[in-house]
């Protein structure tokens, strides 16, 4: 008995949803880890999945002139299960290769790079959404644009919960693929059996069992990560809830890698001495100490060379120190030693102890991840758990003999920022750029302090250190700095934006310049669109920016995302199906619905500002921050799905045009959202303000759909 094609359609939609779901994290942190990346990154990566994919959608519009629509379906079906696959390992195959080892990779690469790498799955995936909807259409008789839209929804929802809650925790990035690869050529086994091709349904069945069988005998995590990390032992990698680790092995080092990020490398001792010392020789006596990050790479062991009486090292991530226990000598067994898993600042906020010494061993403030650590708030809250005349450090990148402009701006936002909570704060040249902050007297003279402590280093000390030609040098990086700068805030983190300009400044590219290219197509497309369509675009949007506000808000209030991606996506994705199949009902159809729904997106983002204030000045009980995120991307994924359900109704004309031309205005909406946003906007104007912008494009956009109805 054959299950009727319009069945094995739906799931065919279904698992459509499924796997681009999962294909769109999987591929979002791969890029994240290859590309070395930030929000940014992150902003490129949604822009051009949603662009590709509506353009997909677009071109779908001629379906209606293909009589046998299944004989498209089907190798589009088993693309969209081998692409994923093929598309990662190629990412890591050819990164060394296209960039040699080494290079920094600029932001027209990644675009154009990842624009590539996911091209033929997001146009094959958009192209698939149109024909499902003109199949259905002439199965129905009607239009059923919403229905397609919805079942891809359910399917994400359902792809969101298995990645997020089994495939995350148990299995490896190319094992996942693997699976998605076999759901699908299943999924086209059952399409040919429901048009009765049993031979041809026989063969493939065949073909998946070799493949499978090919696929989970070769370890291709392993043979893909050899490429990307050339000429070093791979000797751990796991995706945690907290970011993909890598640890590899060059000569007797061990570097440690999230994300793609280097965290830091063992056997570094110019590192290890400078990250303590400097900090440890200004306070007289420290008991108390807290240590932010790095303790594995043998930080610990400095700090233990003074006196204290107890040393907390706060490391969000359990697996480092599971790692560091097994793979270095560098976590000591000792009674001094407090290790505690968690998020710094939760920890900082519930703290009852006082600290005399505060090391934040942190990369740059290159994503709003690591930024909430350079901000006013993190330092206000710092100063709540510091004995008097305390210390605390925290470094930039090295400037050597120059500053850049860039360099110069990024040093004075953070020496400003540190100004305004402590009374004396120094830079310290060495590696890094150590900021050294106090209410207490502060010195240069490291050497004679290290002297006077007694203190045994291999380098900070008198025979490689100079006392006078450190203090000149830090004189020459305070007198570059300028006081003219605002300070870094949580929702507006402009240590981030600063050191995003910075990253441009060494391929000469101008974010202002790029911006204006890409936006003067995008009026012109915007200018062309009719009003239904522009309501979707406007909708589109704003659905994108809202989740990477959530996102980037989520990060600032709770301190990690890399988990929350997958879950925010696959809540905003049930809000979006219940929306555009059942709840849209609710609403009568017409332009004036419309706009008032144009209105309540507007009015959403109006609100978001105060909740989200409130939920960083106030609320601290972590299930309730998870409740209300997880409320407020449910309620945007609602509205989305009911504007688009009603802008799929209001228009009467070929229903593959409806369907491309409303699937992508949508898309178009999202991927600018998701770029702009994430870019520029939050950078520059800080999470309120561009919630504000985004309540007000929403409300313009509700006027112009109004006053043409009443035309």
């Amino acid at each position: 008995m054959f299950i009727k094609n319009e069945h094995s359609i739906k799931i065919s939609i279904f698992i459509l949803g499924f796997t681009c779901l999962i294909t769109q994290i999987i591929l979002l942190r791969e890029f994240l880890s290859v590309f070395n990346g930030n929000e940014l990154v992150i902003g490129i990566i949604f822009a051009n999945w949603m662009l590709l994919t509506g353009i997909g959608a677009y071109l779908g519009k001629f379906a209606d002139k293909i009589k046998n629509k299944i004989k498209l379906i089907i190798p589009a079906q088993l693309l969209i299960g081998i692409l994923p696959l093929i598309t990662v390992f190629l990412l890591n195959y050819l990164r060394n290769i296209v960039f040699p080892p080494g290079k920094m990779i600029s932001l027209i690469e990644i675009f154009f790079g990842s624009l590539i790498l996911i091209a033929p799955f997001c146009l094959i995936s958009g192209l698939l959404f149109t024909i499902f909807s003109s199949y259905l259409f002439s199965i129905y008789k009607s239009n059923v644009i919403n229905k397609v839209y919805g079942i891809e929804a359910f399917g994400s929802i359902a792809g969101g919960l298995l990645f997020n809650f089994v495939f995350l925790f148990l299995l490896k990035t190319f094992v996942s693929l693997e699976i998605i690869l076999i759901i699908n050529f299943a999924v086209v086994i059952i399409l040919l059996l429901s048009n009765k091709k049993i031979i041809t349904a026989s063969v493939l069945t065949l073909i998946t069992i070799i493949i499978s069988v090919v696929l989970f005998i070769n370890d291709i995590d392993s043979i893909s990560a050899g490429y990307l990390y050339k000429n070093q032992e791979i000797v751990y990698q796991k995706d945690t809830p907290y970011g993909y680790l890598t640890v590899t092995k060059t000569a007797d080092q061990l570097n440690f890698f999230e994300n793609g990020v280097s965290l830091f490398s063992t056997e570094n001792t110019v590192s290890n001495e400078e990250n303590v010392h400097y900090a440890m020789v200004q306070h007289p006596n420290p008991e108390n100490v807290l240590l932010i990050s790095g303790g594995i790479s043998g930080t610990v062991n400095e700090i233990l060379k003074y006196n204290i009486k107890s040393l907390d090292y706060v490391e969000i991530n359990p697996r480092l120190i599971e790692i560091g226990k097994k793979l270095t000598d560098n976590i000591i067994i000792d009674k001094k030693v407090n290790i505690i898993n968690q998020d710094a600042r939760l920890f900082i906020r519930k703290s009852k102890i006082k600290y005399d010494v505060v090391l934040i061993n942190l990369p740059n403030p290159a994503n709003a991840q690591i930024n909430r650590y350079y901000t006013i708030e993190f330092f206000k809250e710092l100063k709540r758990v510091l004995n008097k005349d305390a210390v605390i450090s925290i470094s930039l990148m090295s400037t050597s003999h120059y500053m850049s402009e860039e360099a110069a701006q990024i040093h004075s936002v953070l020496f400003t920022t540190l100004k305004k909570v402590f009374k004396n704060v120094i830079i310290i040249p060495g590696g890094r750029n150590y900021f050294i902050a106090s209410d207490g007297k502060l010195s240069y003279k490291i050497t004679q302090l290290i002297e006077l402590k007694n203190i045994e280093n291999e380098y900070v000390n008198l025979y490689y250190l100079d006392d006078a030609l450190v203090s000149d040098r830090s004189k020459l990086i305070e007198d570059a700095l300028t006081t003219d700068v605002d300070i870094n805030e949580d929702f507006k983190p402009l240590a981030y934006f600063l050191q995003l300009k910075y990253w441009l400044s060494y391929f000469k590219q101008n974010l202002l310049i790029i911006g204006l290219i890409l936006l003067i197509p995008l009026f012109y497309i915007i200018l062309r669109l009719n009003i239904v369509n522009l309501g979707l675009f406007t909708t589109g949007f704003s659905a994108s920016s809202i989740e990477v506000l959530l996102l980037i808000a989520f990060q600032v209030i709770y301190g990690y995302v890399y988990l929350m991606i997958g879950i925010i996506i696959t809540v905003f994705m049930i809000g979006l199906a219940l929306g555009s199949i059942y709840l849209y009902k609710k609403v009568r159809i017409n332009l004036k619905r419309y706009y008032q729904m144009q209105y309540l997106i507007g009015l959403y983002s109006f609100v978001l500002p105060v909740i989200l204030l409130i939920l960083n000045s106030f609320l601290k009980n972590n299930f309730s921050v998870h409740l209300i995120f997880m409320i407020l991307i449910f309620t945007i994924g609602i509205l989305t799905g009911i504007q688009f359900a009603l802008a799929s109704k209001l228009r009467t004309i070929n229903i593959s045009v409806i369907a491309a031309t409303a699937y992508g205005s949508d898309l178009l909406g999202s991927a600018v959202g998701a770029l702009l946003v994430s870019a520029l906007l939050v950078p520059y104007f800080g999470i309120i303000k561009v919630s504000l912008i985004i309540g007000l494009l929403n409300i313009i956009t509700g006027i112009l759909i109004m006053l043409k109805t009443k035309k």
